[in-house]
């Protein structure tokens, strides 16, 4: 019973402590974030908009890479596929026939080229780190897609 006593006095007084005196329990917020002479026009100009990153990192990519994925790849698929094969890659959340149809008409190529681009992306540049896992991945869907619609039972 006395160490309930105890208990109870050494909270409240904590408490009490706390709330009277409640810079003892928080840092110093009054330090800057970032250091005051830093402009702020030039932090931000240093960083690009999601649509010039993907402008960017697209212009990376090897100019024959580019040139055959702009000439061969791009046009033959709606974006509602590339959506479904972003879904297939990074969540394994399986692709309707039309979209697998697409994909084997594109060839492994352009799929590799596909998700290889997709990985640079702004959107999806936490995701660099597993390209080469994407990479796999892609030739996994291709196999599916390819097993999926040559069955004869397939709907």
């Amino acid at each position: 019973m006395e160490n309930k006593a105890s208990v109870m006095g050494f909270l409240l007084i904590t408490t009490l402590i706390s709330s009277t005196y409640p810079s003892l329990a928080t840092e110093n917020d009054d330090k800057p974030l970032i250091d005051p002479d830093t402009s702020l026009d030039e932090a931000f100009a240093r960083s690009p908009g999601s649509e010039e990153y993907n402008i960017n990192a697209f212009n990376s990519v090897p100019a024959p890479e580019a040139n055959y994925f702009m000439k061969n790849c791009a046009k033959t698929r709606d974006v509602k596929c590339d959506d479904e094969v972003l879904l297939d890659l990074f969540k394994n959340e399986p692709m309707s026939r039309e979209c697998c149809l697409m994909v084997l008409h594109n060839g492994e190529g352009c799929n590799m080229l596909f998700a290889k681009f997709s990985s640079r992306l702004y959107q999806l540049r936490r995701f660099t780190s597993v390209a080469k896992i994407l990479l796999l991945r892609t030739g996994k869907i291709l196999s599916r897609c390819s097993a999926e619609t040559s069955t004869p039972l397939s709907g």
